[in-house]
């Protein structure tokens, strides 16, 4: 008997399922144009501006002598620098030259042109997602809706296309880095080094992330290392570029700003997986499913050999953040540090399904109820935040004990905003 393809299975099915996570996610990131970034964000927004006219990366043209400036700006001998790394700026320049060619006075729309790239960026991570779970062997039904909940069930939604940070560029990069190396041709694998080292690059930082999976290729494709390293010397040589003509010195990695480890672990990890102003399982508590994989099944006999250098990428990554010496991340929504995580906590949601989700109803039921939550809670965060929790009735930097407060917390607060405006309106 012939046996015909299942149409749920074609290419076409998978065109048509990586375009509606490309349009829907854009189309409700996008709605009511709400950008919400802060204080550490200002010169990415602006960076756009100044490359696409003049093609430098200082801001002097913006500024008077004498004129007091955001703390996002700072000097680097006479020319006015962006304090932090330049890659979520340059990010933006696409749609500014776009913009800049049809005539549109870039600097009257600036924030919401931010607002679209961003938007478009977050959208395309959420297709790379796709691919990546269909990679693995996973159905294109089970595909698309694992990246739903990547899509709104995270702070991609809330964070990635609602403000110019660092993180969104770092997801976007390791989306790529980690579909390219499901590759099995040589030549494609070996540009996940670009993006790999774009990730360091971008926030110099996520190299505990990096580090794991560069030591994985040499110990478990060691003919593909060298290439890899290779194409990673690209962005390194963009960073050490720009690290000596702007700040006149390769040590400075991009950037100006600096911190202190003086934090103490034993509450920052806490801090960061459960507090109910920070902890990652409180913002998006469907990934406790994550969690539970990366625990019992990582490390066990034929588990995925990436797998586990990801979860020492994760763990390298708590540890370092606990010493800093703020570990909730200032002011922002949710687990803001752990963010660049989310590819690789939604991988491991998807490998827990068949394992301990779908065979208990009970579980199913919970997983549904997880998974609501999270999507309200990024909800809350896309269009309600902020609620003034941060600094009322003082603030969070200098007041680290509210962030363990159980019934005054940024979803409450932002839950009883939302519940007024429904008032308001009725």
């Amino acid at each position: 008997m012939m046996k015909f393809p299942d149409p749920a299975n074609t290419v076409r099915a998978k065109i048509f399922a990586s375009a509606l996570l490309l349009l829907i996610p854009f189309s409700i990131y996008i709605a009511g144009f709400k950008y919400i970034g802060s204080g550490d964000t200002v010169a990415s927004e602006l960076l756009a501006v100044t490359l696409v006219r003049e093609g430098n990366f200082d801001f002097n043209e913006f500024f008077i002598e004498g004129e007091e400036m955001p703390y996002a700006f700072t000097f680097s001998g006479s020319r006015i620098v962006n304090l932090y790394t330049v890659i979520p700026g340059m990010m933006n320049v696409p749609l500014f030259f776009a913009a800049n060619v049809i005539g549109v006075d870039l600097e009257s729309n600036l924030l919401k042109l931010n607002k679209i790239s961003i938007s478009l960026l977050a959208a395309i991570s959420v297709v790379l997602m796709f691919y990546i779970l269909l990679g693995l062997r996973f159905s294109i039904r089970r595909s698309f809706f694992f990246c739903i909940v990547y899509a709104f069930g995270t702070l991609v939604w809330s964070q990635a296309a609602r403000g110019t940070w660092q993180h969104g560029p770092s997801i976007l990069f390791l989306c790529s880095a980690l579909l390219l190396m499901q590759s099995d041709k040589k030549s494609v694998f070996a540009w996940a080094g670009f993006f790999l080292a774009l990730i360091c690059v971008n926030r110099p930082v996520n190299a505990f992330i990096v580090l794991p999976v560069y030591v994985y290729v040499l110990v478990h494709k060691r003919d593909r290392f060298l290439p890899l390293v290779l194409t990673s010397l690209i962005p390194v040589a963009f960073l050490a570029w720009y690290s000596i003509e702007y700040w006149g010195s390769i040590l400075s990695l991009g950037q100006g700003q600096s911190g202190k480890f003086v934090g103490d672990p034993l509450l920052a990890i806490p801090g960061m997986l459960i507090s109910p102003a920070r902890g990652l399982l409180i913002f998006s508590p469907v990934f406790a499913f994550s969690l539970l994989y990366m625990i019992r099944d990582v490390f066990r006999k034929g588990a995925d050999v990436l797998d586990r250098y990801l979860t020492v990428g994760f763990i390298l990554t708590l540890i370092c953040y606990s010493f800093w010496e703020r570990w909730s991340g200032g002011h922002c929504f949710g687990y803001r540090y752990l963010s660049e995580f989310i590819p690789v906590l939604i991988i491991f949601l998807a490998k827990s399904w068949d394992r301990y989700i779908a065979p208990r109803r009970i579980v199913k039921v919970m997983f549904g109820i997880l998974f609501a939550a999270s999507v309200y809670i990024h909800f809350l965060g896309a269009f309600i935040y902020p609620s003034g929790f941060d600094y009322i009735p003082n603030n969070i930097d200098f007041h680290p004990q509210r962030l363990w407060h159980v019934y005054d917390t940024e979803i409450i607060r932002c839950h009883n905003l939302f519940i007024d405006r429904i008032k308001s309106r009725l």
